[in-house]
């Protein structure tokens, strides 16, 4: 994205005809004064105010500057450091990021912007404040993120309501990074009237992209919350906008084929879900903040359509790579674990499943997930329970959407008519108002007949494949029995594990004995393999 040629050489560059910013003047042609004449507190507040400008479009000159910046002047500027985070991020290889964090500037301005000579000054903040909400968003810091992102908002009403029209140019990205770092922090309600506000304010704007870009992330996000009928809409009125040349043109796209792929596989469209999904294989964006999307898009499609176990693997395997983006402040998080749970079980370990639960924070994606987890295993009452639980206190469509699902297939295994009857009207209404089909080709063929039975609009058909067995054995051990279990593999003898448990030996061997009859085995060897290999140690 950027080159490293020598500061010299980029200074002396002739001064671009474009002036940006109308009266504030042409930040490249300040930028380059001041690093010649080694006017380093100025260079930074050239930064500070225009960095969107700069890094799209002259970012070799603000390669230049960060080369040229004494590293102090980096950790005192205000906003610099993180603008050179994100600079870092997006532009070399991750080896060379040397992060330096700066002082988070305080609201300063906010009780003073009638007087038009504060104007200026707080679109200044808007623009540091947006700068350091961007690199703690890359940086995986979501808990920071939402923090900026709160000012960002404050900043831009402030902005709204006291600078002219025609000053406001850097107000619509700003809203749509704040709505981004919303959505990605788990915020999605939240999230989406800040990108729709940047969408009807992009032509004040000075960022062609921001139109398109706010649209894409409001299909994707939509689509995530399972409102595919709006996430369609939001995706045509992305594809219909121009793409105008830009560093961050690919970046637009890419959203939007996240869309794409998110919308085709829950309406189990194959071949448009293979389509979009080989679009996102490159790896175009360069921020990670994308990479657990990707990943949670591929799952979905390997439970549906793709090879599981290799869906599992990689899961599993980027889950400890985002491990520091996947914290309980973050979107992706639950809905990575319950995309893995839907994986376990489509492959009949239930052990697995119901371990990879129990080490997750409870909400109600992942209620969902145990659930389906306790239907599938035997338990419909329970299966019951938990889904209207998961229904009930959802904000998420695609959420509420699934617990209803499985509600009504436990009710039906239960066989109680009229809670089956107005479960499956719930599930009816549910489906139609968003679009969804992934959800009802999860029910098993039984299941899918008992409810048709009932009336209401057919079930998508039968895949090639089930996406889950009709049951699943799964073992229940007791807190106690888990506990010896998992001694078994630090200590050589019963003995040592009494002693360290502070319990007889007897205690200890009882325990054992009830664990082992569980999982189907008579020595420790047979046990330590059994429990591991299902997830339990």
């Amino acid at each position: 994205m950027a080159s490293h040629d020598a500061p010299g050489t980029v200074l002396g560059a002739p001064t671009p005809p474009r002036q940006a910013g109308g009266a504030e003047g042409n930040p490249v042609t300040a930028l380059r004064e001041a690093l010649a004449a080694e006017q380093w507190s100025v260079a930074a507040r050239v930064i500070g105010r225009s960095w969107g400008l700069l890094i799209e479009e002259f970012p070799a000159d603000l390669d230049a500057a960060f080369q040229a910046l004494p590293l102090e002047s980096l950790r005192t500027a205000r906003g610099v450091a993180a603008i050179r985070e994100i600079w870092l991020a997006t532009s070399i290889e991750p080896q060379h990021v040397v992060p330096a964090s700066g002082p988070t500037p305080a609201m300063e301005f906010a009780g003073s912007l009638a007087d038009a000579d504060a104007r200026h000054p707080v679109l200044d903040e808007l623009a540091l404040a947006c700068a350091q909400m961007v690199a703690a968003r890359m940086g995986g810091r979501h808990g920071e993120a939402l923090d900026h992102a709160r000012r960002v908002e404050t900043l831009s009403h402030v902005v709204e309501t006291t600078v002219p029209a025609a000053r406001r140019v850097r107000q619509p990205l700003a809203l749509l990074q704040a709505g981004i770092t919303r959505a990605l922090a788990g915020e999605v309600c939240g999230a989406l009237p800040l990108l729709q506000s940047a969408y009807e304010r992009a032509p004040y704007g000075r960022s062609d992209y921001v139109a398109k870009g706010a649209a894409g992330n409001l299909a994707l996000f939509h689509a995530v919350e399972g409102d595919l009928d709006i996430a369609r809409r939001w995706l045509a009125r992305h594809d219909e906008l121009p793409s105008s040349p830009s560093p961050h043109t690919k970046r637009v796209l890419f959203t939007g084929d996240l869309a794409r792929a998110l919308i085709a596989i829950e309406t189990l469209d194959r071949d448009g879900a293979e389509a979009a999904l080989a679009r996102l294989e490159p790896g175009i964006n360069a921020e990670q903040s994308w990479g657990p999307v990707v990943t949670f898009l591929h799952a979905r499609h390997g439970v549906v359509w793709g090879d599981r176990y290799r869906a599992l693997s990689w899961l599993q395997r980027d889950s400890t790579r985002y491990a520091g983006r996947l914290g309980p402040v973050s979107l992706m998080g639950a809905l990575l674990v319950a995309a893995e749970v839907d994986l376990l079980l489509s492959l009949g370990r239930g052990d697995q499943a119901l371990a990879r639960l129990n080490r997750a924070e409870s909400c109600p994606v992942l209620t969902a997930a145990r659930a389906r987890l306790e239907l599938l295993a035997g338990r419909p009452d329970e299966a019951a329970r938990l889904a209207a639980e998961a229904a009930d206190i959802t904000h998420s469509s695609r959420v509420r959407l699934e617990g209803l699902v499985v509600q009504a297939a436990a009710e039906l295994r239960s066989g109680d008519e009229h809670d089956t009857r107005e479960a499956w009207r719930r599930v009816q209404e549910a489906a139609r108002s968003t679009g969804a089909r992934l959800q009802l080709a999860a029910l098993s063929c039984s299941d899918q007949q008992g409810l048709l039975a009932l009336g209401g609009t057919p079930t998508p058909a039968p895949l090639e494949r089930p996406m889950f067995p009709p049951a699943i054995a799964l073992v229940r051990l007791t807190n106690q029995e888990l506990l010896m279990l998992r001694g078994l593999a630090s200590f050589r003898s019963q003995k040592e594990l009494a002693d360290a448990m502070f319990l007889s030996l007897n205690t200890v061997k009882t325990h054992l004995r009830a664990a082992y009859q569980k999982l189907g085995v008579s020595s420790r060897a047979e046990a330590l393999t059994v429990a591991g290999g299902a997830g339990l140690l």
